[in-house]
């Protein structure tokens, strides 16, 4: 049973890229997708109940050892503990709801099942990846969602800006994924071991630390590397919605809360600077998916700086990232069906009103909006300021400048999500006239998404609960009054150039013209040299036909 969660995605991605795929069809390739993900998910959640509810944390070893080097041996094991149980029910529910959601969403694609494939390969390297129990096994989850990521983003190969984006994405994750290597290397030299019960990189080197962190801020899309987020928005919507919401930009994350690399200075700063700066790009962009996925890369902000925030602070953080992955997913999968409505136009400028909606498409969107801007009651209401008050009360010395940061955060969060769903349903500035997609399968895959909020109330409560007795009153009470402030000033400025801030801001800060200036050309340029030089030269000069 504790094995079916992870490598049942795996069996039925590695089917449906298989020639066996043929004999399937469409209707076979998505009838195994989903009853994959079905197992899994079900798996996932007898784990969460024995874990969570019954204390029955288990390590299972698959295969014995898997190569061994002098006195260093590897294994295939999996270890089931209370983050292992958290994030498998947290990624199998949103892959589950997500495959439903792309079996319809993608019907009338003639390779529908080499899509599938890939989705479900990238949610049981996600799978591996939570559930391994060394750095091995995880790295080999760390790399295989980084190369379905790169298959997905640039699914639709015919369109130059997804093969772009595509190799973006993977070449920045390179970078981080090179170092973290390097820093697993490190670990082993240090401790001889890759298991997470005999580790503890603090006292390793300080390179050890700094690899790992910078290998997390790759993949979690933090300041310097985020350059990748918002142009994997190239590729299909479901794609998005499982990248942004439980698997690519959460490995990080989850990668540190397993390393215990918390209590760092490093880490406030560069959480509170991603999160402040992307609620800033997120409030100059037009596109709908672009503006979701800089709300990722800001939340993303928040985790990372409650990690910085101690023990408690990376609860905190797992807790906001399971409500995230919800509303998350909601609002991009929402945000799929207001894009088909409307023709294909990914422009908020460019439509609105509501006509070419269904009822339930503007009710999930309007309560994944309100979970993400922080409206009380909901899960993202408790994760969000179980942090905002744990940084608040924090004696660390950059926890207040943090703290305001992420204030200044939640503003604009609120301000440019009110304009998104303002500019969606409330106001039209188009002459489409597009039919209401009204479908059964994705529909209830955001059923099943908003119950899942509704769930993670009681676990935001949890985490709530024992920060706000040390909190004062204005203190807890200024995030709700900003959400308003942000609501307020969104509608007031809405179809207007007032909500447009400054160039920079919608230039991104001109992070994709210094990375396509400094690392990029350097590299093209070598690239060229070696070819001339070693390509042409030397080979050529041997009679050496390099083709064959």
């Amino acid at each position: 049973m504790y094995l079916f969660s992870v490598f049942s995605p795996l069996i039925g991605g590695f089917f449906n890229i298989s020639p066996v795929a043929r004999l399937l069809g469409h209707r076979g390739s998505t009838i195994l997708a989903i009853s994959c993900m079905f197992i899994a998910f079900i798996s996932s959640a007898v784990i969460y109940y024995e874990v969570v509810f019954m204390g029955c944390s288990v390590s299972i070893n698959v295969a014995g050892c898997w190569f061994s080097v002098g006195s260093f041996s590897a294994d295939w094991s999996f270890n089931f503990d209370l983050l292992t149980a958290n994030m498998l029910f947290t990624v199998t529910s949103v892959g589950f709801a997500v495959h439903m959601y792309a079996c319809d969403y993608m019907r009338q694609d003639p390779h529908l099942s080499l899509f599938l494939g890939y989705l479900s390969l990238f949610t049981g390297f996600m799978c591996v990846l939570v559930a391994a129990d060394n750095l091995l096994v995880m790295l080999v989850g760390y790399e295989g969602i980084g190369v379905c990521s790169y298959l997905l983003i640039g699914y639709w190969s015919h369109r130059l800006s997804a093969v772009k984006s595509a190799q973006k994405a993977i070449l920045v994750n390179r970078i981080s994924d090179g170092l973290l290597m390097w820093g697993i290397i490190c670990v082993w030299y240090y401790f001889g071991s890759l298991e997470y019960d005999l580790l503890n990189v603090y006292n390793a080197s300080a390179f050890v630390g700094l690899s790992i962190l910078i290998g997390a801020m790759g993949k979690s899309a933090q300041i310097l590397f985020h350059v990748w987020l918002p142009d994997s928005m190239e590729g299909p919507t479901p794609v998005s919605a499982l990248i942004h919401a439980a698997t690519l930009v959460t490995a990080g994350v989850y990668l540190l809360v397993r390393l215990h690399i918390h209590d760092e200075l490093f880490v406030i700063i560069v959480g509170c600077l991603t999160a402040f700066m992307a609620a800033l790009f997120g409030a100059t962009q037009n596109d709908l998916k672009r503006v979701i996925a800089f709300s990722t890369c800001s939340q993303l902000g928040y985790m990372m700086v409650s990690l910085g925030l101690g023990e408690i602070g990376a609860e905190a953080s797992m807790g906001h990232l399971m409500s995230h992955a919800s509303f998350k997913a909601v609002l991009f999968l929402a945000a799929g069906m207001v894009i088909s409505g409307n023709g294909g136009n990914q422009n908020i400028t460019r439509y609105g009103g509501g006509a070419h909606s269904s009822m339930f498409t503007r009710l999930t969107l309007l309560i994944a909006s309100l979970s993400l801007i922080g409206f009380p009651e909901l899960s993202g209401f408790y994760s969000k300021e179980t942090i905002l008050n744990l940084a608040a009360i924090c004696a660390h010395p950059v926890a207040d400048i943090a703290h305001v940061l992420l204030l200044l955060t939640a503003l604009l969060t609120s301000a440019y999500t009110t304009k998104l769903f303002y500019q969606c349903f409330l106001v039209d500035f188009s002459g489409l006239s597009v039919s209401p997609v009204r479908n059964k399968l994705p529909t209830l895959a955001m059923a099943i998404l908003l119950l899942d909020i509704l769930l993670k109330v009681w676990v935001g409560t949890n985490l709530l609960s024992g920060v706000l007795f040390f909190i004062p009153w204005g203190v807890k009470t200024l995030p709700f009054g900003l959400m308003f402030a942000g609501i307020f000033t969104a509608t007031a400025a809405v179809g207007s150039e007032r909500f447009s801030l400054i160039r920079f801001c919608g230039n991104r800060w001109g992070f994709d013209q210094l990375f396509s200036r400094t690392p990029i050309n350097p590299i093209l340029d070598l690239g060229r040299v070696s070819w001339a030089v070693g390509d042409r030269g030397v080979f050529s000069v041997n009679n050496i036909d390099c083709s064959r």
